[in-house]
């Protein structure tokens, strides 16, 4: 008889709504033949339980125990990791628009002020207004208490700064590079992700 192969490669992470069904498509990248494909893709491999569970993790092991159950006459070939992150999304009702704006007012507040009074107080623990009064002094030869001619494109620059470095002027972006806190976030995600697939068991342990 002949045999087909299929070669299983998982996905990096998925998130997976609470109380839904979990298909190999959710899964992983298969690759076989057409006529057998799409088959493969729908066989159901789990189903989320209702509890308070945040994550689940699922073995290749699993996924291929489903496609044998199916297609016993195949060979298959797991590339890759061997167990895959499900982050689970419970099922929230709706939130107004203005609650969403009442969080958005509030969150972008405690930045806004704890970014200010960090610059206040950088500024003043090395005196910028006594250097400024010195570089002042040092290209025009008066000794001027408040040069703004340099504290005010100092202060615009700082702004413009940020934004460059970020990568971000509101929803606009100056390049497809990811900015250093989305770089700083995903390799945060990663860590955590790797800590959690090493320190807890997968769905055919909890059984």
């Amino acid at each position: 008889m002949f045999t087909k192969e299929i070669y299983i490669q998982l996905k990096d992470n998925v998130n997976i709504v609470q109380e839904s069904k979990v298909f190999v498509r959710d899964l992983a990248v298969i690759l076989t033949d057409k006529d057998i494909r799409e088959d493969v893709l729908d066989i159901e491999v789990l189903e989320i339980p209702k509890d308070d569970r945040g994550h689940i993790i699922v073995s290749v092991l699993t996924i291929m125990e489903k496609i044998v159950q199916r297609y016993p006459n195949t060979k298959l070939f797991p590339i890759g990791e061997i167990e895959i992150l499900m982050k689970i999304e419970k099922k929230e009702k709706k939130e107004k628009k203005i609650w969403l704006l009442c969080r958005l007012i509030i969150v972008c507040t405690v930045v806004f002020v704890g970014s200010a009074l960090a610059l206040m107080n950088f500024h003043a623990d090395i005196n910028m207004q006594e250097s400024h009064k010195q570089i002042y002094k040092m290209i025009t030869g008066i000794d001027e208490n408040r040069p703004l001619i340099l504290q005010i494109p100092y202060s615009l620059g700082i702004g413009f700064g940020m934004a460059v470095f970020f990568n971000h002027i509101l929803p606009k972006r100056f390049s497809d590079e990811p900015s250093p806190m989305e770089v700083e976030m995903a390799s945060y995600r990663k860590s955590m992700d790797g800590y959690i697939l090493n320190h807890q068991k997968n769905t055919e342990e909890d059984q």
